[in-house]
């Protein structure tokens, strides 16, 4: 399978934020990232910065998640949607998730057990015209973790 390059903003758990394109995913596009979790994450992801153009290596347990967006500018002025209003109609894990660093949000993240023994999961967030696409979500950086429901298919 070919690789593609993905906009990322790497959240360091510090607050940083590392804006850049990575490579080093198994995956051509995000669909096929979302549909073939469990998604092996290498301890280090390379970004090529937007800043320098350089490439650094982020270690994994230096994040707090790894964001799939489309721009890196984003839009200040729209008000991002963090919680389903109701059961997403989404197949999947609908759950809560609450970093150290007082940030919640809510997703959808694959039904398998790779969610819980894997050093993070993927999460699709619920605004579906956020900047966020997807998230990589690394357990360490988590306060709390609830499963608030479950959809076997759409």
């Amino acid at each position: 399978m070919g690789r593609s390059s993905f906009k990322v903003v790497a959240h360091l758990s510090g607050g940083k934020l590392v804006k850049g394109y990575t490579d080093t995913l198994p995956a051509k596009d995000l669909d096929t990232l979302l549909k073939n979790e469990p998604v092996s994450i290498p301890r280090e992801i390379a970004v090529r910065t937007v800043e320098s153009g350089e490439s650094i290596a982020v270690p994994l347990e230096s994040l707090k998640a790894l964001f799939f967006v489309k721009t890196f500018e984003g839009s200040e002025d729209y008000k991002e949607i963090k919680f389903f209003e109701g059961h997403p109609p989404i197949e999947g894990l609908w759950v809560r998730a609450r970093f150290h660093d007082g940030e919640t949000i809510e997703g959808i993240v694959r039904n398998s057990l790779h969610y819980l023994v894997d050093p993070g999961f993927l999460l699709k967030p619920p605004d579906p015209h956020s900047n966020n696409q997807i998230l990589y979500v690394v357990k360490n950086s988590l306060r709390d973790f609830q499963v608030l429901g479950v959809r076997h298919t759409y």
